[in-house]
């Protein structure tokens, strides 16, 4: 296993993924959450190198979050932050923290967490709680 790894898409693929969904819909957690770290400008010089097209494309809301998170084959690794948010990321995403304010916010009441929709509303919603988790952790 890869300790650089922070998620992986192909963990979702399971006997759990609900058939009634389209399988991009596994994407949608991890690139709300790169939407977060791009909005913010936190992302690695690599990162920039490497994805500044969908970088300058996220910004200007000409791709989604799915969209953004399939451009990284569905893997985030520690390699996409700057340093100074590399610890938040262990602690917040890799804590398990995140993908519970991510169930908690935006899948209230449906199926499952793979029933979300892509949409701006959900991203920006999840921006502000992120912010906070990120604030909170600054500060603690």
């Amino acid at each position: 296993m890869n300790s650089n790894i922070v998620d992986n898409v192909r963990n979702y693929f399971g006997s759990e993924f609900p058939e009634e969904v389209a399988l991009d819909q596994a994407y949608l957690h991890m690139g709300i959450f790169m939407g977060w770290v791009i909005k913010m400008d936190l992302y690695s010089d690599d990162y920039e190198d490497e994805y500044g097209a969908q970088i300058i494309h996220f910004m200007n809301n000409e791709i989604s979050p799915i969209i953004l998170a399939a451009t990284l084959d569905g893997i985030i690794d520690y390699s996409l932050f700057r340093e100074t948010l590399k610890p938040f990321v262990r602690s917040y995403y890799g804590g398990g923290q995140y993908l519970m304010d991510y169930q908690n916010t935006l899948s209230e009441g449906l199926n499952s967490m793979f029933h979300v929709k892509d949409s701006s509303e959900n991203f920006d919603t999840m921006k502000i709680v992120i912010s906070n988790r990120y604030k909170d952790w600054l500060t603690s």
